[in-house]
């Protein structure tokens, strides 16, 4: 779940990647923070969903970020330890579900993401829509994606793979080693596209 390890396995199996540093105090991500062009994005390494993300548009706003996340606790209980900034990603933002066997992957479902501003937060779920499994946007992300779970050696179970397709093709933003969350508002919509299946479903039949 450690997104800063997840973008530099990716990096270094020469798929795009996230440009990122990773600090315990700002002296650790000070040169970044300094010469990278902003917005930015900051966040906890090890946390979920939008918990602590945020859009920061110069160096005073991300240093103040930066040390109000070691003083909150995260969602997933206790507190950070570790703060992750990254570039800002432009593009839309995609999900694929996965189940692999073996390192076999199979996808579920494409998505694509409604996120907009609100209450003070840039990035706020209102919801989602499939994307058509044969449109030219989804072929170019299942592929980055089945070699993005190659590239983190997940080989079983399942995966949310959230993706940016981005000017210059697509980048992942983090794996999720999980089935898609939502409370499971998502499922009957899934099966009914997918003849009866879901990611759920799917992930059951892969280990009996």
């Amino acid at each position: 779940r450690d997104k800063k390890v997840q973008q530099e396995l990716v990096k270094a199996a020469g798929l795009r990647s996230i440009r990122q540093a990773a600090g315990k105090t700002i002296s650790d991500v000070e040169d970044f923070l300094r010469k990278e062009s902003y917005p930015l994005v900051l966040k906890p390494t090890d946390s979920a969903g939008t918990d602590g993300v945020k859009l920061c548009h110069n160096y005073e706003e991300a240093k103040d970020h930066f040390d109000a996340l070691f003083e909150v606790e995260a969602v997933n209980g206790g507190y950070n330890t570790e703060v992750l900034c990254q570039e800002f990603l432009r593009g839309k933002e995609y999900v694929v579900d996965t189940v692999s066997r073996d390192g076999e992957h199979k996808t579920m479902a494409v998505w694509v993401y409604d996120k907009r501003p609100a209450n003070g937060a840039a990035f706020v779920y209102f919801g989602m829509l499939p994307v058509d499994s044969g449109s030219t946007e989804a072929k170019l992300l299942v592929n980055y994606c089945h070699k993005v779970l190659d590239a983190l050696a997940l080989k079983n179970g399942p995966a949310h793979v959230e993706i940016i397709m981005t000017p210059s093709g697509p980048c992942l933003v983090e794996v999720n080693c999980r089935a898609q969350g939502g409370d499971g508002n998502w499922r009957p919509l899934a099966r009914r596209l997918a003849g009866g299946y879901s990611q759920v479903e799917a992930t059951v039949d892969a280990y009996l």
